[in-house]
């Protein structure tokens, strides 16, 4: 049997801790793919006290709460309840723990938090602590219909609301340590989900749909703050993804055609972060109109054009970019001229197939990302049978 020696430059060397560290080698589809032995050094090492320690403080200061309010029993959900403490501490303890992993591993230069911008860092955080106020509301709302009226002893309570928190903090670190692209387009679709959803089902006018979409986001609308919230914030994590695509994008394509996509992309964040700033109300009204124009002119230049500004794009894609187009034109011209959607209608329908297809770009930017990966040579040398030269397996 003939062995073989993989010899790797020294650049390759740097990356790789041989010291510390052992690889294995896996055949996949005519590729070599080498990798950790120990499959557990791929996954992040979180320990109990990271996340414990906080969720343990935070049970101490409600149970100290619910003793000097005399609350014997604490409800589900409502005022001074469970649900309440659980999702402030953990809005609270989340954000915090995520925010100081981000910054050790990019002031370490460890994980992929490295590759992202100081200035990424605030929206992140902000759109982290909406997500989980968002679930927090979704969950207990569940519960609270599920179990209408329970209520439960203050010791009892404080072992959930100490679960609680420990499970968000656990999973606030975990996603520092893990953030990636495809992690912050999830954030993006969530805040935009949760955010507009919870606006329709909570707001205090019930047939806001009446009179339009951006009704959600006026004075007139006792959810308008979380909805406007939620278009800035989602403006500003587009932004944050264009900036990390294209900073990893320039590397492999480069030219005027790539800086004019990304410029058109960020400015479509900005145009969805100022319609946010500036909602539908009186003051505002002419402003907010002529920015939600741009953001439709925007968009049907990124779908005319992205066939010259994408690199390496497919038929496919421009098959489906052109239908949504066509799509939205249909629906401007069946409400404008003939009148048969209302407003809203035609809004929502606009707004779902923008947004779907912004995803679809930003997904195949991401793979363009992905595909670009640093490519160093090897070199593979036949061993002889009797040779009994130790080397390091890697």
């Amino acid at each position: 049997m003939k062995k073989y020696q993989i010899e790797i430059p020294e650049s390759a060397k740097e990356i790789l801790d041989l010291e510390n560290m052992d690889y294995s080698m896996q055949l996949e589809h005519n590729s070599i793919l080498v990798r950790p032995s120990n499959v557990i050094d791929l996954i992040p090492q979180i320990h109990f006290w990271w996340y414990g320690a906080l969720a343990l403080i935070s049970a101490c200061a409600f149970l100290i709460y619910a003793l000097t309010n005399h609350l014997h029993l604490v409800p589900l959900s409502g005022y001074n309840s469970i649900a309440a403490a659980s999702i402030i501490l953990s809005a609270l303890c989340g954000t915090f723990l995520f925010a100081v992993t981000f910054i050790v591993q990019k002031i370490k230069e460890k994980g992929p938090a490295k590759a992202f911008t100081w200035r990424s860092l605030p929206p992140l955080i902000v759109a982290c602590a909406m997500i989980i106020v968002f679930i927090m509301l979704a969950l207990y709302w569940l519960f609270g219909e599920l179990f209408k009226g329970l209520q439960l002893d203050i010791y009892t309570s404080t072992v959930l609301v100490f679960i609680a928190v420990a499970m968000v903090d656990y999973l606030m670190i975990n996603l520092a340590m893990t953030i990636s692209p495809g992690i912050i387009t999830n954030l993006m679709t969530i805040m935009i989900v949760g955010g507009v959803g919870f606006s329709m089902l909570t707001n205090s006018t019930k047939d806001w749909w009446k009179y339009n979409f951006s009704f959600l986001g006026t004075a007139k609308n006792s959810t308008h703050l979380s909805f406007n919230i939620t278009l800035v914030f989602s403006g500003l994590l587009l932004m944050i993804l264009v900036d990390y695509l294209f900073v990893n994008l320039n590397r492999k394509y480069k030219g005027w055609k790539i800086n004019i996509l990304r410029g058109l992309l960020s400015a479509l964040g900005v145009c969805m972060a100022c319609i946010g700033l500036f909602p539908n109300n009186p003051q505002f009204h002419i402003l907010h109109d002529r920015i939600s124009m741009w953001l439709v002119y925007l968009l049907l230049i990124l779908i005319i054009t992205v066939r010259w500004l994408l690199p390496e794009v497919t038929k496919e894609f421009l098959k489906v970019s052109y239908i949504i187009g066509a799509v939205m034109s249909i629906d401007y011209i069946v409400f404008k001229a003939f009148t048969y959607l209302s407003l809203t209608a035609f809004e929502l329908i606009a707004f779902i197939l923008a947004f779907g297809w912004v995803l679809l770009v930003l997904q195949y930017i991401e793979n363009l990302v992905k595909n670009n990966v640093r490519i160093f040579p090897v070199t593979i040398k036949v061993m002889p049978e009797d040779s009994a030269q130790r080397t390091k397996t890697i």
